[in-house]
C-alpha cells in the first residue's frame, strides 16, 4: 500500500540525505537509464559503476525481478548513500493478463472494477521487479471522433474519475495487503502540441489533475512535451503543484525543464539521457537555482520512501518476504468482471437479445468472431474469441466467414472479387437460420468499410434478425439499407477474456450495463447516439427531478425505477450548463454519475451534491472558481435523455462552496425549484 500522510520521519530522511548529497548525486536522482544487455560484460560493469556513483535513479527495461534485485543491491549496499532505485515500465492495459483498452474500460463507468483491474496489473508488474508504472494515461477522451474539445466536453469528469480509480489500484491505496507500484498520471495526450493546445485543453488537464491529486498521494505526473508557446501557460496553470503542502509527487516535466536548461535546448523528452554533468555546471554557474534541483530531488526521495524502498529487504530476506500473489485464475476473473461491464448495448428493438429458445438456429458470421489477437490489440498472448466464448457456454451455432480472408494483418476495406462468393454463401446460410450474429473488427474512422457494408446490406435482404457485435476501438451505429440495424452490441477491445464476456452478454448469463464514453455523431454512415447511451435487459424510468439550493451547495435529485422484469444496473448521470448572458451553450458537461442496481419494480432516489468542483471553472492561473449565475442542471440516463431545470446560484452561495465537504449534512432550507 502506497499512501503518504504527513510523515516527520520521511521529511527527516529527505532533509538528512539532501544535506549529505553532492550536486552530482542530486542530479543523478533525475536520471532514468536503460538496463544494459546482460550478455555485454563491459556495458553491465559500466552501468553498475554509474549506480555506485549515484548517477542513476531509475532503470528501464529490466528483464526480471532477480535482475532488479541485483541492481537494487548494488545501489543500497555499494553506493555512497545507499539510495534505492526505481524500476519504471509501461503497464498500459496489462502485464500478463490483458484488460480492456482505455476507451472500452471507460464504457463501464465502474470505478471499483477499474481499480480492481489496476491492482492486478500492479501485482503482475511487481512480480517482474517493476515498482513504477508509467501510467495511467488520461487521454482516452482524445480518441473520440474529431478529438476536439467540443466533442470531449461531456467526457472530462469521466476521464478524471477513471484516472483516480487507476491510480488507487496501481498504488494499492485501498488495500493494505498489497504492495502496489508508483503511478504516473500522464496528461501528455491532452496537452500534446499536436492537439489544439488551447485554454480548454489546459482546463481539461487541470480538472483531471486536481481530481486525482485530491484523492491522496500520487507518485508522479507528466505533461509530456510542450513547445515554448505553451510552456509558460502550462507552468502558470499548474503552479499549484509546486506549492508547499500541495502536490508532493514527482513532476516529470520539471526534469525535462532542468535538462533543457542545462543543455540550452528547446525541449528534452522523458527517457532522453539526463545531462548530469551539464546540470552540475549550470548550478555552479547559477543558471539553475540549487533550491530548484533540491526540490526535484526531494520529490524523488519522497516517492522512494512512500514505496518503502528505504527499508527494502534484500537477498534471502527478500525471497522470504515475497509472499504469494493472486493466481492467474483470479487475475482472469478480474479481467472478465471488467470486460462484461464494458459491453454497450446500443440497440435492441425488437428485443433479440439475450439469445434464448426463441432465437432458433444461430449463425455466426465474420472472421473476427474467430480472431484471438484482435481483443488484446496485439499485446501479450491471445485473448478469447467470440467463438471460444460461445463454445465454452455450450451454445450451438453455425459459422460463415461472410467475407474473403485478407492477407495476414490486413484490414477489411474495398470489395474484392472473392467477397461475392463469401457473401452469397453467408446469405444462403442466413436463410436457413433464425438469428444471425455478425461480428466485425476494427472499422476505420468509426464507419463500415465498403465490403462490410455490402455484407450487411445483402444479409438484410434475406433476414431482419441481425445482431451486430463490434470489436473495434470506436463504437458505431451503422445505417444499412436506409436504417439502423435492430440489435447492435459494441464490445471494443476487451482483452484476455473478451470472448467469454461477449458470450455471457449475448446469452443473458450477464446483462449489459456499459454506457457510451464518446458520442456517435449522426452522419450518412451512422444514425448517431448520445454520450452516456447504453441499454439494459431491464427497463428504467427517471422521474421527479428536484433542485434545492443550500447555503453552500446545490442538491439535485431524481427517482429511478426499474420498470422491467429483470434486475439491472443503470448509470444515472448529472450534467451542468452555465448561461453566458442570455445564451445557453449547446454542450453539456458531465459532472457526476452513480451506478444503481435495482430489482424489478424497485425504486431509489438518486441524489447529487454540487459544489465548487461541479459548478466551478478553472482560470489561467490554475484556480478553480465558482461564480454566481444561472445554471441548467440535468439528470439523465444519457446526454440525450434527461430531466432538467434551471436554478439561480447567488454569489454568496458560490463563494461559500469552497468550504463544502460532500457527505456532511447540509441545510437545504433556501430551496428554489424551477424544474
Amino acid at each position: 500500500m502506497i499512501h503518504l500522510l504527513p510523515d516527520s520521519d520521511c521529511e527527516r530522511v529527505i532533509s538528512d540525505l539532501l544535506a549529505y548529497m553532492t550536486v552530482e548525486e542530486k542530479a543523478g536522482q533525475l536520471a532514468i537509464v536503460q538496463a544494459p544487455d546482460p550478455q555485454d560484460r563491459a556495458e553491465t560493469e559500466a552501468f553498475a559503476r554509474a549506480i555506485r556513483e549515484g548517477r542513476v535513479t531509475a532503470v528501464e527495461g529490466i528483464g526480471s525481478k532477480l535482475q532488479a534485485e541485483a541492481f537494487q543491491q548494488i545501489a543500497i549496499e555499494e553506493s555512497r548513500l545507499g539510495i534505492p532505485l526505481l524500476f519504471p515500465a509501461e503497464t498500459a492495459t496489462g502485464v500478463d493478463t490483458i484488460f480492456p483498452a482505455p476507451l472500452a474500460a471507460a464504457a463501464s463507468f465502474d470505478m471499483d472494477a477499474i481499480t480492481a483491474a489496476e491492482q492486478v496489473i500492479a501485482d503482475e508488474a511487481h512480480s517482474r521487479g517493476i515498482n513504477w508504472a508509467l501510467g495511467p494515461a488520461a487521454g482516452y477522451l482524445r480518441l473520440g471522433r474529431g478529438a476536439s474539445h467540443a466533442s470531449s466536453a461531456e467526457q472530462v469528469h469521466l476521464a478524471a474519475r477513471i484516472a483516480a480509480a487507476r491510480v488507487r489500484g496501481l498504488q494499492a491505496a485501498d488495500d493494505t495487503s498489497r504492495e502496489g507500484v508508483l503511478a504516473c498520471l500522464d496528461l501528455s495526450r491532452i496537452l500534446a502540441p499536436s492537439s489544439t493546445g488551447g485554454r480548454q485543453e489546459i482546463a481539461d488537464a487541470l480538472r483531471i489533475a486536481a481530481h486525482v491529486s485530491q484523492q491522496g498521494y500520487l507518485g508522479s505526473i507528466s505533461f509530456g512535451g510542450a513547445d515554448a508557446r505553451h510552456r509558460n501557460a502550462l507552468q502558470r496553470a499548474f503552479s499549484f503543484l509546486q506549492g508547499p503542502g500541495a502536490f508532493e509527487g514527482m513532476v516529470l516535466s520539471e526534469w525535462q525543464t532542468l535538462a533543457a536548461a542545462a543543455r540550452d535546448s528547446e525541449h528534452v523528452e522523458i527517457g532522453d539521457y539526463m545531462p548530469i554533468d551539464a546540470i552540475v555546471a549550470a548550478v555552479e554557474k547559477r543558471q539553475i537555482p540549487l533550491s530548484r534541483l533540491d526540490d526535484a530531488a526531494a520529490r524523488v526521495l519522497r516517492a522512494k520512501y512512500a514505496l518503502g524502498l528505504f527499508s527494502l529487504p534484500l537477498g534471502r530476506e527478500a525471497v522470504r518476504r515475497r509472499g504469494s500473489l493472486p493466481t492467474p485464475i483470479q487475475n482472469r476473473q478480474a479481467a472478465l468482471d471488467l470486460a462484461k461491464k464494458c459491453c454497450v448495448l446500443l440497440r435492441n428493438e425488437p428485443a433479440m437479445l439475450p439469445l434464448g429458445v426463441d432465437s432458433g438456429d444461430i449463425l455466426v458470421i465474420g472472421n473476427s468472431a474467430n480472431d484471438r489477437s484482435l481483443p488484446v490489440a496485439g499485446r501479450g498472448g491471445p485473448g478469447a474469441s467470440v467463438i471460444d466464448g460461445l463454445e465454452q457456454l455450450g451454445i450451438p451455432y453455425k459459422f460463415a466467414p461472410g467475407l474473403a480472408l485478407r492477407r495476414e494483418n490486413g484490414t477489411v476495406g474495398r470489395l474484392v472479387e472473392a467477397d461475392s462468393m463469401a457473401i452469397g454463401m453467408a446469405c444462403e446460410a442466413a436463410k436457413r437460420s433464425r438469428t444471425v450474429v455478425v461480428v466485425l473488427g476494427e472499422c476505420e474512422n468509426g464507419r463500415l468499410a465498403e465490403a462490410e457494408h455490402q455484407l450487411l446490406s445483402s444479409l438484410r435482404t434475406v433476414t431482419e434478425r441481425i445482431v451486430l457485435v463490434t470489436l473495434g476501438t470506436l463504437p458505431l451505429d451503422p445505417v444499412v439499407s436506409g436504417g439502423p440495424l435492430p440489435a447492435v452490441l459494441h464490445a471494443g477491445q476487451l482483452g484476455t477474456m473478451s470472448g467469454h464476456a461477449i458470450a455471457e452478454i449475448l446469452t443473458g448469463e450477464a446483462a449489459p450495463c456499459g454506457k457510451l464514453p464518446v458520442a456517435i455523431p449522426a452522419s450518412e454512415h451512422n444514425r448517431g447516439l448520445p454520450f452516456g447511451h447504453g441499454l439494459n435487459y431491464a427497463d428504467f424510468a427517471l422521474t421527479d427531478l428536484t433542485l434545492d439550493l443550500a447555503t453552500d451547495h446545490i442538491v439535485a435529485s431524481a427517482q429511478l425505477r426499474n420498470t422491467g422484469e429483470v434486475s439491472g444496473v443503470e448509470t444515472v448521470q448529472l450534467f451542468v450548463r452555465r448561461y453566458r448572458g442570455r445564451h445557453l451553450p449547446s454542450r453539456m458537461e458531465l459532472r457526476d454519475f452513480e451506478r444503481v442496481t435495482l430489482a424489478p419494480g424497485e425504486r431509489q432516489t438518486v441524489r447529487f451534491e454540487l459544489a465548487r468542483e461541479e459548478v466551478g471553472e478553472f482560470r489561467e492561473d490554475g484556480r478553480l472558481v465558482a461564480e454566481g449565475g444561472t445554471l441548467d442542471i440535468r439528470i439523465g440516463l444519457s446526454a440525450g435523455r434527461t430531466l432538467g431545470g434551471e436554478i439561480e446560484l447567488p454569489e454568496a452561495v458560490a463563494r461559500a462552496m469552497g468550504g463544502f465537504v460532500k457527505g456532511l449534512p447540509g441545510s437545504a432550507a433556501d430551496s428554489r425549484r424551477r424544474a
